[in-house]
């Protein structure tokens, strides 16, 4: 990574998991580098919060397997309401088709699980300023 930290100062990451400790994890690795953050449980959560947030969700990290709605109906339901940001997404099943279905449901990138810091700030760094280049 390099020095120049993600602008998101006008915005905020919408860490979605159903996952209790997964998501203190993950919300509290990106609190402690002041990047703001809202953790939703499941994809009605997420759609519901992108629609009341439009202007402030500058990138979702987006759990695959979740109740209620599951990351790759949520994904397409944010894109259905003109999110065009980054959605990454979240998994421990790191099987090729999942790959391939969440880019078919509309999502930039994946990341393995359980998320190093790492790679959690690598994808931050690669995905949050793209459309700003």
């Amino acid at each position: 990574m390099n020095d120049e930290k993600p602008d998101l100062k006008d915005g905020r990451i919408l860490l979605v998991e159903d996952d209790f400790v997964n998501g203190k994890i993950i919300s509290r690795l990106l609190e402690m580098d002041n990047i703001p953050t809202d953790w939703v449980k499941n994809g009605k959560e997420a759609i519901d919060f992108y629609l009341q947030n439009k202007d402030s969700v500058l990138m979702v990290f987006m759990d695959l397997q979740m109740p209620i709605i599951d990351g790759y109906k949520a994904t397409v339901a944010l894109r259905e309401n003109g999110f065009k940001r980054p959605i990454i997404a979240m998994t421990a099943n790191a099987y090729c088709d999942e790959k391939t279905k969440s880019k078919e449901a509309g999502m930039n990138d994946y990341i393995s699980k359980p998320v190093s810091k790492m790679d959690l700030f690598m994808m931050i760094e690669k995905w949050v300023n793209v459309d700003k280049k």
